[in-house]
C-alpha cells in the first residue's frame, strides 16, 4: 500500500467515525458499516434521494417482518 493509499485510508475512517457520531446524535441508527456502504454507494454516483428512500423502505419491512416472527398468533397486520 502507498503512502497515499495509507493517508486516504486513515482520512476515510476519520470520515466514518465523524459520520458514525453524527448518525447517533440525530437518531439515524445507521452503524459504522451501513455508513460505509452508503458512502460508497454515493461516490458512484448512487441518487441520495433514492438511497434515503430504500434506506428508509428496507427499514420498514424490516421491522414488519421481526414484528410477524415475534407474533405467534393471528394474522399480521401491515400499515
Amino acid at each position: 500500500m502507498s503512502g497515499f493509499d495509507t493517508r486516504r485510508n486513515d482520512r476515510d475512517g476519520d470520515t466514518l467515525d465523524v459520520l458514525g457520531e453524527l448518525s447517533l446524535e440525530v437518531g439515524a441508527g445507521l452503524t459504522k458499516q451501513q455508513l460505509a456502504v452508503a458512502t460508497k454507494l454515493l461516490r458512484l454516483g448512487v441518487n441520495p434521494s433514492a438511497l434515503v428512500a430504500i434506506t428508509q423502505e428496507l427499514r420498514k419491512e424490516a421491522q414488519y417482518v421481526s414484528a410477524e416472527q415475534r407474533s405467534s398468533n393471528g394474522a399480521p397486520t401491515r400499515q
